[in-house]
């Protein structure tokens, strides 16, 4: 530890006098220079006295260095904190915003912008399942290590679901949090990390090597090819309804693709999948950018072609399901569940089943999927009419043991094909 100050003497008018040089630590140097008052005189010259003086000026000394001098008309700097140096439970929360640098460089530079549901849901897993573990208190982002994730997946693994009302209060509910829900707030913060280790702002990546909570989820159920027509052949009154069950299972469509379907998107039995309708971002483009082309069968094409003349406004511009109260907006997306929980009652399927089977709206493009493939399409052309880029996800949307005709499987696999000699010659 240095001493604190050394004296030195300055003459001036008033004769030599002692003045004081203070330590400064950060600067690891004497910066800071003082007068005592004490002039140098007599055989020791008052050295103790001035000694004396500047003890007493310390207080002065440490309070002007946390002070900022900045020269006049200069604009005051502030320190900025380096992504290691800050929390990080603050690093997540700026993380995921929607003007973050990851955000905009998603945006700008990829030019595939994150949706406003996607960051929201993030911040939202930080909020719940992040800033609550008392594990991360205190803890930086260059000091979180692969240990400490670990106590955090155990505590993740059961942990309960929680909601946050409107006011900000928090609920906890019975129920244990899902693997898949877990392993999405664990992504969360995986992305984040890697951003910052990928950019070099920290040295390195606490995540490497280290896996997820095992989830055992539960396959997508599907409608068989008997309950696909009798969908069809429901006595809906409303040709709206209709439509929706027929462009998911027939045709593929998300619900945000039928919520942006314009009647300019349908030409000569093919339909143009361009747009995607969300209540937060209204009409954008197709859910990753899966533009493409699918063919109308006949009932489909007769079902818009009927719903195109007795709309009141069927311009190239406006929306098939237009609605009726909310000019220039599709129909809400209570619209498309109520009209897929009543299909699924009207074709008998019980309460029990429907709880067991969690049919909606998207189980019909995996319908779509599952029967193209056994009605005799190959995977490449179903691939291309569900608008899948990857052949992992693809298989995801494949659900044919769930629909298969074992009878009729047995039947054929017993039968001798036409073109195949009855005999094998020796």
């Amino acid at each position: 530890m240095r001493y604190p100050f050394t004296l030195y003497k300055v003459k001036s008018n008033l004769g030599t006098m002692w003045h004081a040089r203070f330590w400064d630590e950060a600067l690891q140097k004497y910066a800071h220079s003082r007068t005592t008052g004490v002039l140098v005189e007599g055989k020791k010259e008052h050295r103790r006295e001035a000694e004396e003086a500047a003890r007493k000026l310390i207080p002065e000394i440490e309070a002007a260095k946390t002070a900022v001098s900045i020269p006049q008309g200069l604009p005051v700097t502030p320190k900025v904190k380096s992504v290691s140096e800050t929390l990080l439970v603050e690093y997540l929360q700026k993380f995921w915003k929607h003007d973050s640098q990851y955000a905009n460089s998603k945006r700008y530079v990829e030019k595939e912008a994150l949706s406003v549901e996607y960051v929201e849901n993030n911040f939202n897993g930080i909020r719940l399942h992040v800033e609550p573990y008392p594990g991360f208190n205190g803890v930086t982002v260059g000091n979180l290590t692969k240990p400490m994730l670990r106590e955090w997946f155990i505590w993740l693994a059961s942990r309960k679901k929680y909601y946050r009302k409107h006011n900000g209060t928090l609920i906890e509910t019975d129920k244990i949090l899902s693997s898949r829900r877990a392993n999405a707030v664990i992504q969360s913060v995986r992305v984040a990390i890697r951003w910052a280790f990928d950019n070099e702002k920290i040295p390195s990546d606490p995540f490497h090597k280290l896996g997820e909570i095992t989830d055992n989820p539960k396959e997508k159920s599907v409608l068989t090819f008997v309950e696909r027509q009798k969908l069809h052949e429901l006595p809906f009154t409303n040709n709206r309804a209709r439509l929706v069950l027929l462009l998911g299972s027939y045709c593929g469509l998300r619900r945000g693709e039928m919520r942006g379907l314009k009647w300019g998107d349908i030409k000569n039995g093919i339909i143009d999948i361009r747009h995607n309708y969300t209540n937060k971002e209204g009409e954008k483009c197709p859910k990753w950018k899966s533009f493409g082309k699918v063919p109308l069968i006949p009932a489909v094409e007769e079902l818009l072609n009927s719903i195109y003349e007795q709309a009141e406004n069927n311009s190239p511009e406006n929306y098939v399901f237009a609605s009726p109260v909310n000019p220039g907006k599709p129909l809400s997306n209570n619209f498309f569940r109520d009209t897929m929980k009543k299909a699924i009652a009207a074709l008998g399927i019980t309460e029990e089943q429907q709880k067991e089977r969690a049919l909606s709206c998207h189980n019909l493009r995996h319908t779509f999927v599952t029967l193209s493939q056994l009605s005799g399409l190959s995977d490449a052309e179903v691939m291309v009419l569900a608008r899948q880029k990857r052949e992992t996800t693809f298989r995801k949307y494949s659900h044919v043991p769930q629909v298969i005709d074992f009878n009729a499987a047995r039947s054929k696999i017993d039968t001798v094909p036409d073109n195949v000699p009855k005999t094998v010659s020796a």
